[in-house]
């Protein structure tokens, strides 16, 4: 008997890289961003009323002075700060490269022997990033981190997925590496939305 094999794209197209989930602004949007993203943008949604002035010059949906529309998606008037659409709009652009259909694969090098040990997570390139995820989790990177960022972790045999995504704030888009126990497993140049993965063997 053959045995069954998981599906590795159990949502279809639209599956996020590990450590993304969908957006959900509204019924649809599988836009892939970080789960601390999404529960913002689900207390924006249950706060839609918030920030609105119907008598500034856009209509019932203007905002308040110093917010503005969040535009997630097109017609979407929840009144957010500048900053939070900036990074809504950055979502957007990074979509298609958080999706597992379109990731690119990066240059992956011959393993160490041992299981476990030391691996560091790189993020290269000038500017800022958005975010930062790793897998194994660290400790949230958040908005306007400056590059180049380094992460230093110690994991153990049962550990099989080592990966590092990053979205930067600048052009060009960062680069990532992920270094097991002094060599390079996985790399992408500088240039796009980061996203560096290696599967441990066995």
């Amino acid at each position: 008997m053959t045995p069954a094999v998981a599906d590795p794209l159990p949502y279809g197209p639209d599956t996020c890289v590990q450590g993304f989930v969908w957006r959900e602004a509204r019924p649809g949007d599988t836009v892939c961003v970080t789960p601390g993203v999404r529960d913002a943008i689900a207390a924006q949604n249950a706060n839609a009323g918030a920030n609105k002035d119907p008598q500034a010059g856009s209509g019932p949906e203007s905002c308040s002075q110093g917010y503005v529309w969040r535009e997630a998606f097109d017609g979407d008037t929840i009144c957010v700060t500048p900053a939070v659409r900036s990074a809504t709009l950055a979502d957007n652009a990074a979509a298609a490269s958080r999706k597992q259909t379109n990731v690119p694969l990066p240059t992956t090098f011959a393993a160490p022997a041992q299981a476990g040990g030391k691996v560091v997570f790189e993020v290269t390139g000038p500017g800022e990033v958005f975010n930062i995820v790793t897998d194994p989790d660290g400790t949230f990177v958040g908005d306007h981190t400056p590059l180049p960022f380094s992460r230093s972790m110690t994991i153990g045999p049962d550990t099989h997925l080592l990966q590092v995504v990053a979205t930067g704030r600048d052009n060009p888009g960062p680069g990532c590496r992920i270094v097991l126990n002094g060599k390079v497993v996985a790399q992408q140049p500088i240039g796009g939305s980061a996203h560096c993965i290696y599967a441990l063997p066995g």
